[in-house]
């Protein structure tokens, strides 16, 4: 009797304690996942103090956001954090930007841009740093520290010898320490006079807002190579390493006649004739010289070159320009201070050192200040200091940004801060398909275009009845 009693009760028990055994279990469980998101944290605190950033990552990773988000957004602050204390400022600031609003992480954030711009600075990296601060502006510090930039910077360019540059940007800033006395000494020295703006012919001070925009488009354009390839009429130029000059296309007028040509340092093509400017600072030309167009051989200190259809200018190193050819363009004699010059079928266009476009013909006009021009017969196309591209009459091409400008008889173009190409045929209305290389320079001809790429070949498109695009075999660098 006693045996089957034991027999009944000993399931009852084992039952009961197994029973026991679970809830045990599965409170123990449901204590540790319902924690498993704070050791998931710790675990990549942990992670993150001895630098192993993704490790960590990858810890949070593992918990479930729905849930548990605001441990995972502790774990990525706690993170973020670790990756500032270790100068990490890049991934830092990424991965407080992702935060949001959690915290107090938009400051971090910009603390961190901060901090990584001071670094820039004190390497002399100028440049990279203002475009970083001027993404934070609104932040406390930082107008601040994009001056001290600013400052540094500039007096940088003045020792490396870029003067100009240097008092421009001083003078932008001259409410800044003693901006505005170091912007006068430097002139003082280079001119003999401290009128900042009567001698350097400051009209409008670049805005402070635009100069760290202005600062890059300046670094982007230094790879440009204008005056190595230029178009005429039905003839194409090229300039060689070695100073020697290339021509191809029609010569019924003499303006491929450039063979004997050497120490040439630029070029331009007219209609029917073709300029040369040499490195003595004299100009030579051939071709057609039925209005005067090369009579140049009295010409000194010349520093830039251009060429209409029946006329070439010269900027001189004074900062005034003279011209010859059909009416010597008088509008020009005035001109003072001119910092480069550009030209189409008939007209000549000028930029002072205030961003002003002067012009012959009322068809270029542009309000804007302009660090590069190009005009044509009836418009202009104008790149500001921001690297905003403008014009002066109405243009289907849809075009923002540039890091230069070209205007043609028939075509337009610009050369992007990608330096890839673009030209619109305006009468065909298309773009034209270009080879997928970096383009340094483009000229625009009455009715084809050459483009110069880094590596020294020239492509030509448009008419070629006269072999004028026959330049697949130049090597010009």
């Amino acid at each position: 009797m006693d045996k089957e009693k034991n027999l009944r009760e000993f399931p009852a028990k084992k039952i009961r304690t197994s029973l026991i055994i679970a809830a045990v279990i599965f409170v123990l469980g449901g204590i540790i996942m319902k924690n498993q998101a704070a050791v998931s944290v710790k675990c990549a605190e942990f992670a993150a103090k001895l630098g192993h950033y993704d490790a960590a990552k990858g810890f949070l990773d593992g918990i479930d956001t729905q849930y548990e988000s605001d441990y995972y957004n502790r774990g990525l602050y706690r993170l973020a954090s670790e990756m500032y204390s270790h100068g990490d400022y890049d991934r830092a600031y990424e991965t407080f930007a992702g935060l949001a609003d959690y915290s107090d992480s938009k400051d971090k954030a910009c603390e961190c841009v901060q901090r990584k711009a001071k670094q820039l600075i004190d390497a002399g990296d100028y440049l990279t740093a203002s475009s970083l601060l001027s993404d934070v502006m609104y932040y406390k510090g930082s107008e601040e520290l994009y001056l001290e930039c600013q400052y540094r910077f500039a007096l940088s360019e003045a020792e490396n010898g870029e003067w100009f540059n240097g008092v421009q940007i001083l003078w932008g800033i001259k409410d800044y320490k003693d901006a505005e006395t170091k912007a006068r000494e430097i002139v003082l020295q280079n001119t003999g006079s401290d009128d900042v703006e009567q001698t350097v012919g400051f009209g409008k001070p670049i805005p402070p807002d635009v100069l760290s925009a202005y600062l890059e488009l300046k670094e982007k354009r230094e790879l440009l190579r204008d005056g190595i390839v230029s178009a005429g009429y039905f003839h194409t130029v090229g300039l060689k390493k070695n100073g020697s000059v290339v021509a191809c296309g029609s010569n019924d007028k003499g303006q491929c006649d450039v063979g004997k040509w050497k120490n040439v340092i630029q070029i331009a093509a007219g209609g029917y004739h073709t300029v040369g400017l040499l490195s003595d600072g004299t100009v030579v030309a051939c071709g057609d010289n039925s209005c005067g167009q090369c009579d140049v051989g009295k010409w000194k200190n010349v520093i830039q070159i251009v060429a209409t259809d029946y006329n070439t200018a010269a900027l001189l190193s004074d900062g005034t320009v003279v011209t010859c050819g059909f009416n010597k363009l008088p509008q020009t004699k005035g001109w003072t201070g001119i910092d480069s010059i550009c030209a189409g079928s008939y007209a000549v266009c000028g930029i002072n050192q205030s961003g002003e476009l002067l012009y012959t013909h009322s068809s270029c006009k542009l309000e804007e200040s302009l660090v590069d021009a190009d005009v044509s017969t009836s418009y202009a196309i104008g790149l500001t200091y921001s690297g905003d591209v403008v014009y002066s009459s109405e243009t289907p091409c849809d075009w923002k940004k540039a890091a230069a400008v070209y205007a043609g008889g028939e075509t337009v173009a610009v050369i992007d801060q990608h330096y890839k190409p673009s030209v619109y045929d305006r009468r065909k209305a298309k773009f034209y398909s270009l080879p997928d290389k970096k383009a340094v320079s483009i000229s625009l001809g009455s009715t084809h275009f050459a483009v110069l790429y880094d590596d020294g070949s020239v492509y030509c498109a448009g008419e070629n009845d006269d072999g004028q695009c026959d330049t697949s075999q130049w090597k010009l660098n």
